[in-house]
């Protein structure tokens, strides 16, 4: 008697602790840290995260309009309420159909993050278009300030009328900052300062230092632009090659949750059996948030930065 009854509260302190650090995963997007120390740290670098978030806000949008703090709300509504039949069909417990349902807090927050990253992969992409037409013009003879307005045109050209297009607009205010009578060095610093991407402040620092100190700036821009064309070259082929490993880790996800889902349909008598104690209801929950884990995981380990 004793000993299930400690396997009881074994089991529901393993699936409350699974379901709050899963939580944490979503909120935070990283595992939670044990020791206080690493934490701090964490929160450090949390602090330079929020400031690139910051200073990207002009093009990311996230969230800043009253319009767009309603359509959260309608979301995340739609999302709880969902989630909740969803996890009554799986489930058939209403304790665990309502916590499953609170993971659509968090819908907005990852569809607003999947939408940040794909703008990153665009602001890029449009960057290494923008400073190889930048490194072309200053062989060619011209000043850095005239290069960034054939730059602009050269990448106006290439992007047409598509709709997401980060960099283009940043240049097209840095050019209009010079136009007004802003400094070029001024410019460039709000600039780099407005995008806070890495590879925007190493083009940008080399070009500042080159031009402070007097040094061969047509030769600096094309060494630098060559490094960063080929990080991003490096970082595309790394994205291709993960590309059937993020899709196994979709499918290892997906895939129980059908095959379920087929036999609830198919034959609802043989998946009672497990909905006739607590226990059933329990570690099909328990099944939920590692399925759920194993999307998170997949996404993590198939993320390379360089």
């Amino acid at each position: 008697m004793l000993g299930t009854y400690v396997a009881v509260m074994v089991s529901l302190y393993v699936l409350l602790r699974s379901f709050i650090e899963l939580l944490y995963v979503l909120i935070y997007g990283e595992f939670p840290q044990k020791k206080w120390l690493t934490r701090q740290f964490d929160r450090l670098r949390h602090i330079e995260t929020k400031k690139e978030r910051a200073g990207l806000s002009r093009w990311l949008q996230l969230g800043s309009s009253s319009d767009t703090k309603l359509l959260d709300y309608l979301l995340i509504a739609v999302s709880v309420v969902s989630l909740f039949f969803f996890g009554m069909l799986l489930f058939q417990n209403e304790f665990y159909a309502a916590l499953f349902g609170v993971l659509g807090l968090f819908v907005p927050r990852a569809i607003k993050k999947r939408r940040q990253e794909k703008l990153r992969q665009i602001m890029v992409l449009q960057f290494r278009e923008a400073i190889l037409s930048i490194a072309s013009s200053l062989k060619a003879g011209s000043s850095l300030q005239v290069a960034l307005l054939r730059s602009q045109q050269d990448l106006a050209k290439q992007l047409g009328h598509k709709k997401d297009r980060p960099m283009l607009d940043e240049l097209e205010k840095l050019n209009r900052d010079i136009h007004f009578g802003v400094s070029l060095e001024e410019a460039l610093q709000k600039f780099r300062d407005a995008v806070n991407q890495e590879d925007v402040t190493q083009f940008v620092n080399a070009a500042l230092i080159t031009k402070s100190r007097g040094g061969n700036l047509a030769e600096v821009i094309q060494n630098t632009t060559m490094m960063i064309t080929d990080k991003i070259t490096v970082q595309q082929e790394i994205m291709v090659a993960t590309a059937q490993k993020r899709m196994e880790a979709k499918m290892l996800t997906f895939m129980p949750l059908g095959i379920v889902l087929a036999i609830m349909a198919l034959n609802p008598g043989y998946m009672q059996p497990m909905y006739d104690s607590w226990v059933g209801s329990s570690l099909m929950f328990l099944a939920a948030l590692m399925l759920v884990a194993n999307y998170f995981l997949g996404r993590a380990i198939t993320k390379i930065n360089i």
